[in-house]
């Protein structure tokens, strides 16, 4: 999870809601963050196969109790293609945010990422001096795929208000300033195997969005 920046589109809106589930897709594609400290690390049918499984999407089974990563709220009447746009995103997203806050997974947060995110994990991992500790909790706005049907765009809040920060000896070293609600942008880029990377992201405002959508 970069959490910290995404690249603005011409997206147009679907509502969230915190209860939604979307549609089955054919195949399932997860951090605090921001595209240079660490990427950001989240209503239609009711037979949604979920990427950990059977059973519908709905922002419960995309979170991770164990992790304390909780998906607030997803956007309703998603297509099949936004769905996977949407689980890919998330399983993205989950990767960096146990990174940043376990500091394992860094093959996986790679290899879900493409374009300057990947190279920003990258260099973040090699220079991490602290870990992110959760709660952290998102809230999904809007899920776009552009028309040449490669390329995708995420709008997400980022809830860090309860995040802290401790250093490798466990010292809190939480900044206030940096515990806010942040809004970004993520585009992603389909492989050639069909799965959605996330590309780059752009942070769009602070503390002006609410994951409750």
């Amino acid at each position: 999870m970069l959490a910290g920046s995404l690249a603005l589109a011409g997206c147009s809106s679907n509502s969230s809601k915190a209860g939604g589930t979307i549609p089955p897709v054919s195949s399932a594609g997860a951090g605090s963050g921001s595209t240079a400290s660490a990427p950001a690390s989240g209503g239609a049918s009711a037979g949604a196969s979920s990427s950990a499984g059977s059973g519908p999407v709905t922002a419960e089974s995309l979170s991770d109790p164990d992790l304390g990563y909780t998906v607030v709220s997803i956007p309703e009447g998603l297509d099949a293609t936004q769905t996977k746009i949407l689980q890919d995103y998330i399983d993205y997203d989950k990767a960096t945010w146990r990174l940043w806050s376990t500091g394992e997974g860094l093959d996986e947060a790679l290899a879900r990422s493409t374009g300057t995110t990947q190279e920003a994990i990258q260099n973040n991992a090699a220079n991490m001096s602290s870990y992110a500790k959760p709660p952290i909790a998102i809230g999904v706005s809007n899920v776009e795929a552009d028309a040449d049907g490669q390329s995708a765009s995420v709008f997400v809040c980022y809830d860090h208000t309860k995040r802290t920060v401790v250093d490798f000896d466990g010292n809190d070293i939480t900044k206030k300033e940096k515990q806010t609600k942040n809004e970004y942008l993520i585009t992603l880029a389909k492989n050639d195997s069909g799965t959605w990377l996330a590309e780059s992201q752009t942070t769009v405002s602070v503390n002006q969005c609410d994951t409750k959508g």
